[in-house]
């Protein structure tokens, strides 16, 4: 009999990181005898508790009568903080492996349940703003951004923890929870000479309309005209000029790995919670 384990997406199919993580996450499978089944959440086109609500109902329902589950990934802060919430009702006993979190006090906590672990998604954000400043001496000021998703504020967060450490260069936002995409995109021509861009979440604007990645991608290279940099490696190739970039098939991998460890015996509570994301200095040359 296989193990059977169940991944819950935070997200849906067409978002750009899902088939990198559910990659990595087989190529580590690949020589296990285990089942994985997929649940998605679709939580950043419906972030409303009605979704939240129809999830829940409709994943306690098939968990009554599926047999039952030897592991649990979780992909993404959404999935977790779900995971977390329901623990003891959905998951009694269940270990539970996070990946891709940005909520990094949230996953570190995590070291205190004997019961869940996982890998920290760990952007490289001071390492990419050196890059950005190095490379563009002549830079004053260095823009996020950003939207209202939890991911993007959890990162905007992070993005103002630098502030005054690129002096002169100073850091501001554009953000969508005061702007429409279509003044988003006005305001992205209004950039001049010295400034640089940093993508870090722009999946809804403040009237909820809601692009996926590669649409709100296109819009922003349509009226951009300065450099742009991202922490992701999803839109490479697009419009994208790099980074130090985040590998979700390595995320993948890497959580999958901790889960062949606990089904070979190892106790959760032995496995801390990883760190350290292993990104690399990626960049289009064109």
């Amino acid at each position: 009999e296989p193990q059977r384990v169940l991944f819950i997406s935070s997200y849906h199919p067409a978002f750009p990181t899902f088939f990198q993580q559910v990659e990595g996450i087989k190529s580590a499978f690949a020589n296990q005898s285990i089942l994985l089944d997929i649940e998605f959440m679709d939580s950043k086109r419906f972030p409303d508790h009605e979704n939240l609500d129809n999830f829940y109902r409709s994943l306690s329902t098939k968990l009554s009568r599926l047999q039952a589950y030897d592991a649990l990934i979780t992909g993404d802060d959404n999935a977790l903080s779900f995971a977390l919430e329901h623990q003891e009702s959905l998951f009694p006993d269940l270990p539970i492996v996070f990946m891709g979190v940005n909520n990094v006090a949230q996953a570190l906590a995590q070291d205190r349940n004997p019961r869940v672990t996982g890998v920290i998604e760990a952007v490289s954000m001071k390492e990419t703003l050196e890059l950005m400043v190095q490379l563009h001496p002549e830079a004053k000021r260095i823009i996020a951004l950003v939207d209202g998703t939890p991911s993007g504020q959890g990162d905007l967060s992070t993005f103002y923890q630098y502030q005054g450490d690129f002096a002169p260069v100073t850091l501001s936002e554009i953000s969508l929870t005061k702007l429409s995409f279509d003044d988003f995109g006005a305001k992205l021509e209004k950039l001049g000479d010295e400034d640089l861009v940093l993508l870090l979440s722009a999946y809804r604007d403040k009237d909820g309309r809601a692009l996926e990645f590669n649409e709100s991608l296109d819009l922003i290279t349509e009226h951009l005209s300065r450099p742009l940099y991202h922490l992701w490696y999803h839109g490479m190739g697009q419009g994208l000029l790099g980074g130090k970039l985040i590998s979700q098939f390595a995320q993948g991998r890497s959580a999958a790995e901790i889960v062949i460890k606990i089904l070979s015996g190892t106790p959760v509570a032995e496995i801390p919670v990883t760190q350290e994301s292993p990104n690399s200095y990626i960049f289009d040359d064109r």
